[in-house]
């Protein structure tokens, strides 16, 4: 094994775009609390690493002191805080034509899941400090990010090795030439993380329960992300049972509702996302679960899911799959699956990737009892490319809410039809779209008309 890689402690961590424009969304009002900061950073590895390490610069007695990012902004200073956001680099965004699945989002997503699972298990403890507890779990890996950040084809091979079941230290031991705890506590120190970030990665306690959960949940995310059916994620599904006292199989539900939840939440930072992964697993999401939103979706609409057509084969999994592809393959920047009622008067939003939380294609709930283009679109199966060489012919006939919706964006919108019987609208659009990009959106929409519709021999020829 090499030696330790010496400038790892040196490395400046990115941020996610989205956590630079909420932060400054924030700092730009007057009645923002430092909690409401603190709630975004808790999100995003990167800048809240970056907050620790700049109060460790100007006031280096009070890092013992500190539990959270949003109290560390507080004692550096609003006005320190926005140039330090300045200062900090931003990971690639997702937009670009591959998925970064491969990427540091993978461990920013890591860690922002275990942040998320500690606070609930810390809630269903009624334990305190759980500004404390979230903050160590999200924490927990500092030199995994720094890895990406120094070494990034290193930080894929491990990565790719711990998909490929080899046990997550080891793998990254051997790219970081020494060992993951060891290089966790060595950056811990070096940039002044939180007493129980730094308890939690070395021995600690049994009679203090709050390392056990921080640790707990770093596992749960780390295992959730390499795969819901590995080996290792049976395992600490035990553990999990063992710490809530519950079944194997009730504790698996209640860490796939902890995973759904923090896909809705995250979704907004274009992570990779377990919950998301639970749709393609058949028998892993309960029927009586809420899942009428695809979890990259803001949140579920308060109104009843349109039911589907009688016969419709997987349909949340087969529109999540194409969706998602929609968004990597086309060029959309956000997606809509909308259906038809049953009495097909209305079109409403039943699935969404990307976007923001106000975003309106996400609570699309059309009236087609008047003409417009999207009646029109769904007398058959057909398509348009809206674009400035149209807009003046289009935008018109397209309903308010839609035309709020799409803005001055350019957009794909295509008709489904399942037995030829109408099933509703596949939308994306995106500040750039292009020919080949409108050529993509539709093949994947006839295939997945043809996967509902049984004809596989169809969707394998689109697919290739």
């Amino acid at each position: 094994m090499p030696g330790p890689i010496p400038r790892l402690a040196d490395a400046t961590l990115p941020i996610m775009h989205e956590t630079g424009r909420a932060l400054r969304h924030l700092l730009g009002r007057r009645s923002t609390l430092n909690r409401q900061l603190g709630d975004v950073l808790l999100s995003d590895p990167g800048a809240a690493i970056a907050v620790f390490r700049a109060l460790g610069r100007v006031r280096p007695n009070a890092t013992g002191l500190v539990t959270d990012a949003g109290h560390g902004v507080s004692l550096i200073g609003l006005d320190a805080f926005r140039r330090l956001l300045d200062s900090l680099p931003e990971v690639e965004s997702r937009r670009a034509p591959r998925p970064l699945t491969g990427g540091p989002t993978t461990a920013y997503s890591q860690a922002a899941h275990a942040a998320r699972y500690a606070g609930a298990l810390a809630d269903l403890r009624s334990m305190g400090g759980h500004c404390e507890i979230t903050t160590a779990a999200l924490l927990q890996n500092p030199a995994i990010l720094a890895l990406w950040a120094t070494e990034p084809d290193s930080a894929l091979r491990a990565t790719n090795a711990v998909r490929d079941g080899v046990p997550l230290d080891i793998a990254f031991g051997a790219e970081l030439g020494e060992s993951l705890q060891d290089a966790n506590s060595r950056l811990a120190e070096a940039w002044a993380l939180p007493c129980l970030a730094r308890r939690a990665m070395g021995d600690w306690d049994d009679f203090d329960p709050r390392p056990q959960v921080v640790t707990l949940a770093e596992g749960l995310a780390q295992t959730t992300a390499a795969g819901w059916q590995s080996e290792t994620t049976a395992t600490f599904t035990v553990l999990l049972a063992d710490f809530l006292g519950l079944s194997n199989g009730q504790a698996s539900a209640w860490l796939h509702r902890q995973a759904i939840d923090a896909a809705r939440t995250l979704s907004r930072l274009d992570y990779p996302l377990p919950g998301f992964e639970l749709l393609f697993i058949p028998g892993q999401i309960d029927d009586d679960e809420d899942h009428g939103d695809i979890p990259e979706m803001a949140r579920p609409r308060p109104h009843a899911a349109p039911p589907q057509p009688e016969a419709t084969p997987d349909l949340h999994a087969t529109m999540a799959r194409i969706m998602q592809r929609i968004r990597d393959e086309a060029g959309a920047a956000r997606v809509i699956f909308a259906m038809l009622t049953r009495d097909r008067s209305r079109l409403r939003t039943r699935l969404a990737l990307g976007g923001q939380a106000d975003d309106g294609l996400r609570r699309l709930d059309l009236d087609l009892g008047r003409k417009n283009l999207v009646g029109a679109l769904l007398g058959r199966p057909q398509s348009v490319w809206l674009n400035d060489a149209n807009a003046a012919r289009y935008r018109d006939h397209l309903p308010v809410p839609l035309r709020q919706a799409v803005g001055s964006r350019g957009a794909f919108m295509m008709s489904l039809f399942v037995r030829d019987r109408p099933l509703g609208l596949l939308y994306g659009d995106a500040a750039a779209l292009d020919e080949r990009g409108y050529r993509r959106f539709r093949e994947l929409c006839n295939e997945a008309m043809a996967v509902l519709d049984g004809n596989h021999d169809i969707a394998k020829g689109s697919a290739a």
